[in-house]
C-alpha cells in the first residue's frame, strides 16, 4: 500500500475554480493540485489532452509537465512542475507580472521581449486552451534577467470530438484565435504597458 503524502497549509500556493496547489512536501521543484471535486470536469479535461497529446506536449516548452497522480491527506493529488524561478521562489503569473503603471525603458523593453517571444512560442507550439484567463500563464525567470512564459492550467478542450487534438491545422487555427483575444484583453487592460504599436506586433493576421 502506497503511503499518504500528509499536506498542510504552510505547503499552500494558491487556490482557483477548480483546484487547490500546494508544494509537494518532499520534492520542492514539484506542486499538487487537489481538485474541490472528485469529479471535476476540468481535470478530466487536461488529462484527457495529455493522454491523446503526449508526443506533443513532451517536446512544449510552455506547457507544465505532468508526473501522475498520488494519495494525500486531502483527497487524490495531481503531481506537476512547479514554475519557479532560479531563486527557487514561485514564479508570478502574468496578471501579478505586469505593472499597472508604466514601468522606466528597460522595464517596459523586457515585457515586450517576454510578450513576443510568448507569441512566437504559442503559434509554433499550438496548445489548446480553454479560456484566455491570463492567470494561468506564468512569468519563469529561469537564469537571472532571462524569462519565459509557462502554461499551468486550462490546457485541454471540452468538445466531445476535438479536431484540434488529430489534426495541426485544426490547432493552429484556434491557437490563433485564442491569442489574438489574450492581445486584446492585454491591450485594455495593460494600455500604459501594451501601447498601440505593441499591439500591432503581437497581433497574428
Amino acid at each position: 500500500m502506497n503511503d499518504v503524502l500528509t499536506i498542510n497549509e504552510e505547503l499552500f500556493i494558491g487556490s482557483g475554480g477548480h483546484q487547490a496547489t500546494y508544494v509537494h512536501p518532499i520534492d520542492p521543484r514539484k506542486c499538487i493540485k487537489i481538485p474541490h471535486s472528485k469529479d471535476d470536469g476540468d481535470v478530466k479535461k487536461e488529462m484527457r489532452y495529455r493522454r491523446m497529446c503526449a508526443k506533443k506536449l513532451a517536446r512544449s516548452k510552455l506547457v507544465t509537465e505532468f508526473f501522475g497522480t498520488v494519495e494525500t491527506n486531502l483527497g487524490l493529488g495531481y503531481v506537476f512542475e512547479r514554475v519557479i524561478d532560479y531563486n527557487g521562489e514561485t514564479s508570478k503569473d502574468l496578471k501579478k507580472f505586469l505593472p499597472k503603471t508604466p514601468p522606466d525603458k528597460k522595464n517596459l523593453h523586457r515585457i515586450w521581449t517576454i510578450l513576443l517571444n510568448f507569441k512566437s512560442d504559442f503559434l509554433r507550439e499550438n496548445i489548446a486552451i480553454v479560456d484566455t484567463d491570463i492567470e494561468n500563464f506564468m512569468v519563469q525567470e529561469h537564469a537571472p534577467g532571462a524569462y519565459r512564459v509557462r502554461i499551468v492550467d486550462n490546457i485541454g478542450t471540452p468538445v466531445l470530438i476535438p479536431l484540434v487534438y488529430w489534426f495541426e491545422f485544426a490547432a493552429a487555427w484556434k491557437a490563433k484565435r485564442y491569442w489574438n483575444k489574450i492581445v486584446d484583453w492585454l491591450a485594455e487592460n495593460y494600455s500604459e504597458v501594451i501601447p498601440p504599436q505593441l499591439v500591432a506586433q503581437l497581433k497574428e493576421k
